[in-house]
């Protein structure tokens, strides 16, 4: 399902997105804005698939939203728009498509088919970035060596003041990132944060039990970690437990 925002100033433009938008099954539209704050707002908290915005609203043109949007890299930005003239600045903000007012079912439909052949290839390229994240090794620095640390090895991994250890096959080594970082790069499908100091690889895990006020995670090799606080909901969640 692709998740689209409408933003125009004029409700009789909005309305017509709408019904134009209707005629296709795999649009679901989640916000309808009448400004650039309001829009800017929505596309913020929502982040949808593309934003068919107008070029001259109050508070904001399109192309300052367009500019400024935040996630840039997953929001395709098409405008719908009466003026020609702001085509060339438009596609200065890598809009996919700009479609001048009144708008036919044609040239609506073969905009939404190019956003959706974009759309194809930014999910192919994330799942090819994750697929390379999954696999590339953890990197040790063990004296003047460098050693390799397969991800399907990796148990859990701790903080070790502003570096992280990692534990593996049995043995616990150094890596020069932080625990913070190397969250940002570890697929989550494989690897979750249970606490402020540890990341746990989801298979290694056998068991989640209370010990007391406190939660804590029995691994496959016998390791028993901790669960923080706030991270307890989640983590029971992935575990499918209430």
């Amino acid at each position: 399902m692709i998740r689209a925002l409408i933003a125009d100033d004029e409700e009789l433009s909005r309305r017509a997105l709408r019904q134009l938008l209707s005629r296709h099954a795999d649009i679901q539209i989640v916000a309808e804005c009448r400004d650039g704050e309001e829009t800017r707002a929505a596309m913020a908290s929502l982040r949808p698939d593309v934003a068919l915005l107008d070029v001259r609203m109050p508070l904001g043109t399109g192309l300052d939203v367009a500019r400024d949007r935040p996630g840039a890299e997953h929001t395709v930005v098409v405008f719908v728009t009466a003026y020609d003239q702001f085509a060339l600045p438009a596609f200065d903000v890598e809009a996919a498509d700009y479609v001048t007012k009144p708008l036919s079912e044609p040239r609506f439909d073969a905009m939404l088919d190019r956003v959706r052949r974009r759309l194809s290839v930014r999910q192919l390229a994330d799942h090819a970035a994750a697929a390379a994240r999954a696999a590339a090794p953890l990197v040790a620095h063990v004296g003047s060596t460098d050693v390799l640390i397969p991800l399907d090895t990796v148990d859990y991994i701790e903080a070790d003041d502003v570096y992280a250890a990692v534990v593996a096959r049995g043995k616990r080594q150094l890596v020069r990132t932080s625990l913070d970082a190397l969250e940002q790069t570890l697929d989550p499908r494989l690897f979750v944060r249970t606490h402020r100091s540890y990341i746990v690889r989801i298979d290694r895990i056998v068991a989640m039990r209370r010990r007391g006020p406190a939660v804590e995670l029995a691994l496959t090799t016998g390791a028993v970690l901790p669960v923080s606080r706030r991270r307890r909901a989640a983590v029971a969640r992935l575990l499918g437990r209430r």
